[in-house]
């Protein structure tokens, strides 16, 4: 089985897709995806095609995005969740539902604890999917956690 996931951001969205085999979990891509125009429409218009060309290299099975979090700031808050909204409505376009965990969710689901912080995350993808090297940026293993939470729900 494999799995994507989507780490959500109106600058850089995170992705890790992953192949399920029994219980042994390995990495087949990860990567972010850069939005250099900070325009939220142009965002928008632009990731189908991005995600594209990454989809069409893999026979994805199952997909999984980090759901919103909270943010002391409401314009970001609202910005993310439009964006969040469009990538949603994209997706299930081409799969028929899309997973949905809480940053508390991933972190508990990895670490243990619903509290750690992004390296403690990084340091368990690193470990779960035998990674020698760094994972740079944090998007990247945010979008590898959310695929290996959906591994474990499944």
């Amino acid at each position: 089985m494999i799995i994507l996931g989507i780490d959500p951001g109106t600058q850089n969205l995170g992705y890790g897709i992953i192949k399920k085999e029994r219980a042994k979990l390995t990495i087949l891509e990860a990567g972010v995806i850069k939005f250099k125009d900070r325009d939220l429409q142009n965002s928008i218009k632009s990731f189908p095609k991005e995600l594209n060309s990454i989809l069409d290299n893999w026979e994805v099975d199952e997909v999984a995005m980090e759901d919103i979090f909270f943010s002391k700031n409401p314009k970001s808050i609202i910005k993310l969740s439009q964006f969040r909204g469009a990538l949603l409505f994209f997706l299930l376009e081409k799969f028929s539902k899309v997973a949905e965990y809480s940053p508390l969710e991933i972190k508990k689901s990895l670490t243990g604890n619903g509290k750690s912080d992004k390296e403690q995350v990084n340091f368990m993808v690193k470990r779960i999917l035998n990674i020698k090297g760094e994972i740079k940026p944090l998007d990247i293993s945010d979008a590898l956690a959310v695929s290996i939470t959906h591994s474990q729900r499944i």
